[in-house]
């Protein structure tokens, strides 16, 4: 019989799918299932010639993973939970299932399954490893360039009007629509509806992107100065990005652990702190 071998693995958590895989090869029969197996560490990378010892990490005297080398833009080492590890799918064989036996033989592992770590053209999830370093990356940079944006509209809409952030919502449905005190001709309903529809569509075309590079980096209108067109300037800017944006996603978390317990805004909590 012909060996052949399946190119296609299904996490049974996730309902993910791999596409395309790469397969190490070996004989047996075509037909065959999958199980999870051990996570590997991801191949050699050329890592930048910096010594062990200069390297910067998230904690003092900190050992970064294996796959976590470095390379990335702000790669501080940080995964204690190792949930950026390199997974790895077997590929066994049938057991046998002849009923006139005493014993049926356990199926042979016919080969080990790879994410080949390409996105698909897919239109809402083109990576084909949801727990993937790559994926791990574009989702950091987006809820950090939300985080600092979210945080930004906090200070601002509590310094400009002094409702807190956390009840503007409430004033909203009282007093109708309204964007830093000023009325607007959109219904509440309205508006959420025009959200859902813009942020639908600009989601579905950064989906569309099959560029890792410009997924995270898209540049055009989103860099209407050119600061990132000078490449001895662009890796600092990443940086840069990557830095505030972590910080933003604390102070945010700070903002609502602060808003749960006081129910007080930020600027409003700061001034009456000593009180």
């Amino acid at each position: 019989m012909a060996t052949t071998t399946t190119t296609a693995a299904a996490s049974h958590f996730f309902g993910t799918r791999i596409h395309g895989a790469v397969v190490k090869q070996r004989s047996g029969k075509f037909q065959a299932r999958f199980s999870f197996g051990k996570k590997k560490s991801p191949p050699a990378k050329k890592a930048r010639p910096t010594r062990d010892s200069d390297r910067l990490v998230w904690f003092p005297g900190a050992t970064p993973p294996e796959w976590l080398d470095g390379t990335m833009v702000g790669d501080r080492g940080f995964d204690p939970l190792g949930l950026g590890k390199p997974t790895e799918y077997l590929q066994y064989d049938f057991d046998s299932l002849d009923q006139n036996l005493a014993k049926n033989d356990v199926g042979e592992l016919l080969g080990v399954i790879t994410d080949s770590g390409e996105l698909q053209p897919t239109p809402l999830q083109p990576y084909t490893e949801v727990f993937g370093l790559q994926r791990f990356r574009e989702c950091e940079l987006i809820h950090g360039r939300w985080a600092m944006l979210g945080t930004l509209g906090a200070i601002a809409v509590e310094a400009l009007t002094g409702v807190a952030w956390q009840d503007a919502g409430k004033v909203e449905l009282v007093e109708g629509s309204s964007y830093l005190g000023q009325p607007l001709p959109f219904s509440l309903t309205t508006l959420i509806w025009i959200e859902v529809i813009v942020i639908g569509y600009i989601e579905y075309q950064r989906n569309a992107e099959l560029d890792p590079v410009k997924r995270l980096y898209p540049g055009g209108y989103f860099d209407p100065l050119g600061l990132a067109s000078d490449p001895g300037k662009l890796e600092n800017l990443q940086l840069a990005e990557i830095k505030h944006a972590r910080l933003a996603m604390v102070a945010f978390l700070i903002f609502g652990i602060q808003a749960a317990f006081t129910g007080k805004g930020p600027i409003s909590f700061v001034a009456t702190f000593n009180q």
